[in-house]
């Protein structure tokens, strides 16, 4: 009998997952697995449908030329929602996101010329209830492969 995880997800579910954040297709899950392929997509898509699973889409933007990095916003007393809706129009922002720890507030920044760049943060330091920005450049992205994260194992840990 398997066991029901949260959210209705069992122990196949937490197979899959764990090979989806190894970042392996259906294809390879089904073969690992040795289960059908029908039944990796079928599961996957319910996976997605609970939101268990999102598909991002990312462009890397530099192979269009761009540089890009991550504004960190600290904010003083502002509205985050009021301050959030505010980045979401600038030109060359590419995510938004907000945080608890460090900075409040992570942008994601694509640009062509550092003139680009200084115009959005100088924008930003305007808004009401903005405190301070913090600019830190992506020079690459390291590949993760055999990622060590299995959620059976977190599971185990939110349970004790």
């Amino acid at each position: 009998m398997k066991t029901i995880l949260s959210g209705g997800v069992d122990e196949s579910d937490v197979q899959i997952l764990d090979l989806l954040i190894q970042n392996q297709n259906n294809k390879h899950i089904s073969t690992t697995l040795k289960i059908p392929l029908s039944t990796v997509q079928r599961r996957v898509r319910k996976l997605v449908e609970k939101g268990f699973v999102t598909s991002n889409n990312y462009i890397d933007y530099t192979k269009f030329g761009f540089k890009s990095g991550s504004l960190h916003i600290y904010l003083k007393n502002g509205n985050v929602d009021t301050v959030l809706e505010k980045i979401s129009k600038l030109k060359g922002v590419t995510s938004i996101e907000v945080h608890i720890g460090n900075s409040d507030i992570i942008a994601g920044i694509a640009y062509k010329e550092g003139r680009d760049l200084f115009d959005i943060i100088v924008r930003i330091k305007k808004m009401e209830g903005v405190d301070r920005i913090v600019w830190s450049e992506r020079i690459y992205e390291y590949p993760i492969i055999g990622n060590n994260i299995s959620l059976l194992e977190l599971e185990s840990i939110k349970q004790d």
